[in-house]
């Protein structure tokens, strides 16, 4: 708590305001969902360097019609989906709100009578960090309830200056589910030794759908991408300074334990879970494990991942 609460000063001193600021998230109404009506999409944000941690502050607010100067909104809870290892969001007076493990994870609209807030993310190394998040339980400015938010919204966090890998994630042509519901994995390599690994759930609707960081120098080196589901790419001799556009296709499906390779183990787990709604075991995503999700493994039988060591 100590920390939540001196970090939450650091961002006093440096001038957080009560006025809307363009990179606030701002809470409104579109038909009968609650949305965050701007920024769409946010911002890539880039975190200050204080006292040996990176810090960002990220407001929040109810939209404010311009014809009427009234909020869409009476209500909006944020809901936190996703949230980095290693970061958190700190409000004076409430502590660490949002965070990995321990936090409560959401922040209600209004609180003391007000819409408006600020909260002081903080991580404590060079990288890329993200924070996820959706609107539930919102109530419109007439009294009507509204649905909830369909997607995550997503905020990236950069700190310091890391080596920076974007773009795009495309999976299997028989995967039907939903992007967000997996996780994609990237791990730098140099000499056949894993330098650093990142994962997080790509998300379509993001500035890009997948970011991700290292703290590493520059240089050239292996980059070993895995879907879940999906057996892993691999570029090898990929020159890494700044940031850099690599976009992922994922061909191969059928890697359900995520050991890389395809075989009597996933068949065996597909087996076990027949009939049921399991998500681990559901292949293709379309909410069933069925004759489908084992014809998918029983094609793909044997093959192994671009990157398995």
């Amino acid at each position: 708590m100590k920390t939540a609460v001196s970090v939450a000063l650091i961002g006093l001193t440096l001038g957080v305001s009560v006025a809307q600021h363009d990179d606030d998230l701002l809470f409104g109404r579109d038909g009968n969902r609650v949305e965050i009506i701007q920024p769409q999409p946010h911002p890539i944000r880039q975190m200050s360097s204080v006292l040996g941690r990176f810090i960002l502050d990220v407001g929040m607010d109810f939209y404010f019609d311009y014809n009427t100067g009234l909020p869409d909104l009476q209500f909006c809870r944020v809901q936190q989906v996703w949230i980095s290892p290693g970061l958190v969001g700190s409000k004076s007076g409430f502590g660490n709100v949002f965070c990995e493990s321990g936090c409560s994870n959401f922040f209600n609209l209004p609180t003391n009578n007000t819409p408006h807030h600020h909260f002081i993310f903080a991580a404590p190394s060079p990288g890329v960090y993200v924070w996820d998040v959706q609107g539930v339980n919102a109530v419109a400015r007439g009294g009507v309830a509204l649905q909830d938010m369909p997607y995550a919204y997503r905020v990236y966090m950069v700190a310091g200056n890391p080596l920076r890998l974007f773009g795009t994630v495309q999976p299997a042509q028989g995967y039907q589910g939903n992007l967000y519901d997996l996780r994609l994995t990237v791990q730098l390599r140099q000499g056949g030794n894993a330098l650093a690994t990142s994962m997080l759930p790509p998300n379509p609707s993001a500035i890009h759908p997948y970011m991700v960081g290292f703290n590493q120098p520059a240089g050239t080196y292996t980059v070993v991408a895995k879907l879940s589901k999906h057996l892993s790419r691999r570029v090898d001799n990929l020159s890494l300074s700044g940031a850099r556009a690599q976009n992922w296709q994922f061909t191969t499906l059928g890697d359900v334990n995520g050991d890389d390779v395809i075989d009597d183990a996933d068949l065996l787990q597909i087996l076990f879970a027949f009939g049921s709604t399991d998500a681990n075991a559901d292949v293709n995503g379309d909410g069933v494990v069925d004759d489908a999700d084992l014809l998918v493994v029983l094609f793909n039988f044997g093959a192994v991942g671009e990157g398995a060591q």
